[in-house]
């Protein structure tokens, strides 16, 4: 039993941010709500990666890098998109994919485009409805069960989206993109991460890995939080970005692996799946 759960976390660690080109960990014949819940909920994390990444490129910071995550990162998202098209247990979830799919097919094309200051404030709106978009596919995933444990997942992918979130609106202040909005923005999620923390913090029947994985993403987030309050202009904004970008990807790959080990602790103790229904995305 334990051999087997172990396999199934190495397995949903796969489709998280190994850089591989791995096959997506289920097909979705297989598909379990709590494995739904975290793909949706990595498009939410996704789509604010890509906006990282492309803002990276625009500012020249590390924009080899930048580069290798916005393509990983675009892959990724079109292959989850296809799977999680393949189960549609219920019509809200059906409505959400039509939502998600229309919102990515602008914003797929904007990331394609040369990052530019004049385009900046396209992708500052558009990376917010993807962004939206898919937390209301996840909503809806998460809708289909009352588990707790599935809920968790959606708390742990949620801390996942808002690492990326924090470090991309703090590159937009360094550009000068909507920096007042963007300053908000930062300090909202920043609000948000540490209720997330303290959600995650407080959670009962936790297992001794699940317990480690919280404490370690908790140290790391302090970190992370720290950097990001300093008092910077502009100029040590773009100096300090590096320093951010790199933090942002250290706290999502922690929370990478958090998500795995609620997913597998969901799917352990789950009952059967719902049935797909199977209905036209476009109705």
């Amino acid at each position: 039993m334990q051999r087997a759960l172990l396999g199934r976390i190495a397995a949903i660690v796969l489709v998280g941010l190994s850089g591989s080109d791995a096959a997506p960990a289920y097909a979705a014949t297989d598909m379990s709500v709590a494995a739904a819940i975290n793909q949706a909920g990595r498009q939410r994390m996704l789509s604010q990666r890509q906006a990282k990444a492309w803002l990276m490129i625009g500012l020249g910071v590390a924009p080899d890098r930048g580069q290798a995550i916005l393509k990983e990162s675009t892959t990724r998202f079109d292959t989850q998109l296809t799977e999680l098209k393949k189960y549609v247990p219920t019509s809200d979830v059906r409505r959400a994919l039509s939502g998600l799919e229309r919102e990515w097919a602008d914003y797929r094309a904007l990331l394609d485009t040369p990052p530019a200051l004049a385009s900046a404030g396209r992708l500052y709106q558009q990376g917010n409805a993807v962004q939206a978009a898919a937390h209301r596919l996840t909503l809806a995933y998460e809708k289909i069960s009352d588990a707790p444990d599935d809920r968790l997942v959606n708390i742990a992918g949620r801390q996942r989206m808002l690492s990326q979130r924090l470090a991309t609106f703090y590159l937009f202040q360094a550009w000068g993109v909507n920096s007042v909005a963007a300053r908000m923005e930062m300090n909202f999620a920043r609000a948000e991460f540490a209720s997330g923390m303290h959600q995650l913090s407080t959670t009962l029947h936790r297992s001794p890995d699940i317990k480690a994985t919280v404490e370690q993403l908790d140290r790391e987030w302090l970190v992370y939080r720290d950097a990001l309050a300093q008092p910077r202009d502009a100029a040590g904004q773009r100096r300090a970005a590096a320093e951010i970008v790199t933090l942002s990807e250290q706290v999502l790959a922690t929370a990478e692996r958090l998500v795995a080990l609620y997913e597998a602790q969901a799917v352990a103790g789950q009952s059967p799946r719902p049935a797909n229904t199977r209905e036209p995305l476009n109705k």
